[in-house]
């Protein structure tokens, strides 16, 4: 099985570097993943890992990504920015309300009478 694992990996790797020598020529550098796609033959799936993984860098091809996530929309992180800034905002909130929270017990905590 660890040797059919390796002729596998050895194939991806080939698929990548020729995919990344076609990709490099000037006139390739700015195609899209359904571009890419159509013009190589390559499973997007294929595409998307290498993104992913920061083999396909997005100073070099700009126009490629991998889908969000959360969302899906095409991106060239794990999530895209929108989604980023939503889920920051809901921890920031979080943290307010939490700040609140322990605000208000800790008032009730002192206005409180213990009787004996």
């Amino acid at each position: 099985m660890l040797l059919f694992q390796k002729r596998i990996d050895v194939r991806e790797e080939d698929i990548f570097s020729e995919l990344h020598h076609f990709l490099l020529r000037k006139n390739n550098r700015y195609l899209t993943n359904d571009e890419v796609v159509a013009l190589t033959g390559i499973s997007s799936e294929l595409l998307y890992k290498w993104v992913k993984t920061g083999k396909l860098k997005k100073s070099i091809f700009p126009n490629l990504g991998a889908p969000c996530e959360r969302c899906g929309q095409l991106t060239q992180a794990k999530i895209c920015v929108s989604c980023s800034s939503s889920i920051t905002g809901t921890l920031q909130q979080e943290e307010k309300d939490r700040a609140w929270f322990n605000q208000i017990q800790r008032n009730t905590r002192a206005n409180t009478y213990h009787y004996k």
